[in-house]
């Protein structure tokens, strides 16, 4: 699948129309979803025939992209029901069905007999909770080989989250920094999109480059 191709096809996705603040709930766009995925298989055989996982997953995009490129099976994990019903109905959609699983429940209780090739995950940036971004963090290099992790840019962050990513287990390979629009989907916001810069992380453990 060419990267159009897979922008695309995750654009027909159904998105969430219910967001909840205290969680931090911002949809990933397609067009980045599709550039992490396609990136993570093409430049690092992170996806075709791996297992990978989405942490905190709302409507599925990553773990249905990464269904899409090939994956074993994707599971997505999130603490909102009705995020993995549209999950769901967004894997019935697209026909990847058979290769994703949906799990209920917060990621800091996920426990995994053996490690996962690869996990995708855009967390709270943790501007109303701090820290809730460090809490996905943790879990992912705990329980995956390669990790691939959204975070707030700006060089203080940067400084802290590689410090974080080390005292950890892991080791940053790749920083790649993206402009990220958020819709207008709380009361609060004013404009009808506003546009912020994330970071994403490449996160190894011992075993991978």
């Amino acid at each position: 699948m060419r990267l159009k191709d897979l922008e695309i096809t995750l654009q027909s996705m159904e998105r969430i129309s219910d967001y909840d603040i205290s969680l931090e709930q911002y949809p990933t766009p397609a067009t980045i979803a599709a550039a992490v995925l396609f990136s993570a298989e093409m430049d690092h055989g992170d996806i075709g025939g791996k297992l990978v996982f989405d942490l905190g997953c709302g409507d599925g995009i990553f773990a249905i992209g990464a269904a899409l490129l090939g994956a074993k099976k994707a599971v997505g994990i999130d603490v909102q029901s009705k995020a993995l019903k549209a999950s769901q109905r967004n894997s019935n959609l697209l026909g990847t069905e058979d290769t994703t699983d949906w799990v209920l429940g917060d990621v800091a209780d996920l426990a995994l007999k053996a490690p996962i090739d690869t996990v995708l995950s855009n967390p709270p940036f943790g501007v109303k909770k701090r820290g809730a971004d460090l809490r996905f963090l943790r879990k992912a290099i705990s329980i995956a080989r390669v990790t691939y992790s959204m975070h707030l840019s700006g060089e203080k962050n940067r400084v802290f989250l590689r410090n974080a990513v080390e005292d950890l287990g892991g080791v940053v390979t790749q920083i790649e920094r993206f402009e990220f629009p958020i819709p207008r989907i709380y009361k609060f916001h004013r404009k009808e999109r506003h546009m912020i810069r994330v970071d994403l992380y490449r996160i190894c453990n011992a075993d991978c480059e």
